[in-house]
């Protein structure tokens, strides 16, 4: 699950009574430097771990998975950032606001739940990845390429169906169509119309013998012969 975080600085308002500790630590791992935030929460701590290196502006975060309550205490491999209590201002399902009474600041961070990008989606995009040789880092140059050579694909398709159908082209009905298509399927379909096209319009040789005028082909044969034994 992912989640949009916003860190502000405190407005001013009276701070809610704390409902535990946090800690935030910055911190290293195999995808980089970012920062984990841990809640106590009962008897360990949850929290989150944000794409970030400070704690401003507006970044992304995914779910930790409970840690236990010595980490509000140790730092091992981590540098701390800030620590003290926390208070939840809102919350619901969805997110919330969240009040941190640190050592020397006092911040809100504003917490929001992002669906967009379901557990199943996410596994599907690692699996394309992994069977492809790609690493999760080329996963945005990758789709970028792949939107740019469907939407080439599918703009030629819509010019070529203009050309052969005329009024009777419906743009319309074919970019419904491809829309279920993969870019394989696109590509098949643009050769199909591709082939109608040259049917209609052969194309020209790529070279052809220029005819000068009041020169015939027996005469054209003599000069180049005489070049040729020069």
């Amino acid at each position: 699950m992912f989640w949009k975080l916003s860190f502000d600085s405190h407005d001013g308002a009276a701070a809610p009574k704390a409902e535990g500790r946090f800690v935030l630590h910055r911190h290293r791992d195999a995808l980089g430097d970012h920062l984990d935030l841990r809640l106590e929460s009962g008897e360990h701590l949850l929290g989150w771990r944000i794409d970030a290196t400070a704690p401003d502006g507006e970044t992304w975060a995914s779910e930790k998975g409970p840690h236990p309550l010595e980490w509000l205490e140790r730092d091992a491999d981590a540098r701390r950032v800030d620590a003290g209590t926390y208070a939840w201002r809102t919350r619901d399902d969805h997110g919330g606001e969240l009040v941190l009474v640190g050592e020397a600041t006092t911040r809100r961070v504003r917490i929001v739940r992002d669906e967009s990008l379901s557990p199943a989606t996410a596994r599907a995009l690692i699996d394309a990845l992994a069977e492809c040789g790609a690493a999760p880092a080329d996963a945005p140059a990758l789709i970028a390429d792949g939107i740019t050579a469907r939407t080439r694909a599918t703009e030629r398709l819509l010019g070529l169906g203009r050309e052969l159908d005329g009024d009777g082209f419906d743009p319309g009905a074919l970019r419904r169509a491809l829309r279920g298509m993969s870019l394989d399927e696109i590509h098949t379909q643009l050769h199909g119309f591709e082939r109608r096209f040259d049917r209609l319009h052969p194309p020209l040789p790529v070279s052809r013998p220029e005819r000068l005028p009041g020169e015939d082909n027996q005469m054209r044969a003599g000069a180049a012969m005489a070049i040729l034994r020069a």
